[in-house]
């Protein structure tokens, strides 16, 4: 009897923290913000698993800053962007009930102030929810320095329990981190980072959903991702030489 609960819980355990069950974020919409002004972040989260997560409680925290030539810990920038509705670079959402299959969505607003430095801005999120009498913890890759990542997803594969080790506390499971930009002028080199940006991050995941065999519809989207990557990139290059031109 203690063997079969023992493995239904490994079961369990597994297909919870499957990349291809995680709680699914998209439909992402980051602000780009001119320093002293506001902006509105918002994307979906969707339950994927077959029966509902309850007590979810999601945190977001602003942690970095970066522009082509460097890169900050949020603690190392003067007056930083912060998130409105707690006044800080850290936000804790309770969101109560998720229901298989229906899309919860998230809005919270980023303000800047007047020297807020320009650049790009990452965001990383956390969520602990209960799901079939088990608690769960999950963390997005801006939780852990790259070369614990790296070493974490060296041959293909993701470590769940070194992650673990390094953190302190349970990961089960990887959701992404996300990115916001303040700029004063909306100059091509911003959309330049972001793309680069989203690229680099899905590579990481694209990395890790193709050692877990699933493969079909990740590569679909991978090419339609790298085509929208260069067609973007064809475009950047075009508003700067026009930009270039103009007297």
């Amino acid at each position: 009897m203690k063997l079969a609960v023992v493995m239904v819980l490994l079961i369990l355990s597994g297909y919870v923290s499957s990349p291809a069950h995680v709680p699914n974020f998209d439909n992402f919409h980051t602000p780009v913000i001119k320093p002293g002004e506001m902006g509105e972040f918002n994307f979906t989260i969707t339950n994927r698993y077959v029966n509902q997560m309850e007590d979810v409680v999601l945190t977001v925290s602003i942690y970095m800053w970066a522009t082509e030539d460097d890169h900050k810990n949020i603690t190392e920038i003067h007056h930083p962007p912060v998130i409105k509705e707690s006044g800080d670079v850290n936000y804790t959402l309770k969101l109560g009930i998720l229901k298989p299959g229906i899309n919860r969505s998230v809005s919270f607003h980023i303000r800047t102030f007047g020297d807020t430095p320009d650049g790009v801005y990452f965001v990383r999120f956390s969520i602990i929810f209960s799901y079939n009498g088990s608690t769960y913890m999950m963390w997005s890759p801006g939780f852990f320095p790259k070369e614990v990542w790296d070493n974490a997803t060296k041959n293909h594969t993701i470590n769940l329990d070194y992650l673990s080790l390094y953190l302190g506390k349970r990961v089960d499971g990887i959701i992404p981190d996300s990115s916001f930009s303040v700029k004063s002028d909306y100059t091509w080199i911003l959309y330049v980072l972001i793309g680069i940006t989203t690229f680099v991050g899905f590579m990481a995941f694209y990395t890790y959903f193709k050692e877990e065999e699933i493969t079909n519809s990740v590569d679909e989207k991978y090419y339609e991702l790298k085509g929208k990557y260069r067609e973007l990139e064809r475009k950047l290059k075009k508003m700067k030489k026009q930009g270039n031109q103009k007297p």
